[in-house]
């Protein structure tokens, strides 16, 4: 499996910026969702599990992928 930091510099490559500027932009993105006062969407962030005061752009992916990932076959 690759690492998020591969991941990262992979799309810096692709949109002709920096690993840092990615991961500025999703975390950007996640706080503007995490801030969001609409219920049905705090009800879903309580959803996802984080260890600091807000959660992290791996934290995020991570869950996402573990999600939509096959799992002996079936989907998440």
């Amino acid at each position: 499996m690759r690492s998020m930091r591969s991941i990262f510099k992979e799309i810096a490559r692709k949109e002709g910026t920096t690993v840092e500027a990615v991961y500025q932009n999703i975390q950007e993105a996640i706080d503007a969702g995490f801030d969001n006062p609409d219920p049905a969407v705090q009800a879903a962030w309580s959803q996802i599990p984080f260890s600091g005061s807000r959660p992290t752009p791996e934290e995020v992916i991570s869950y996402y992928a573990l999600r939509v990932a096959p799992h002996n076959g079936i989907l998440q």
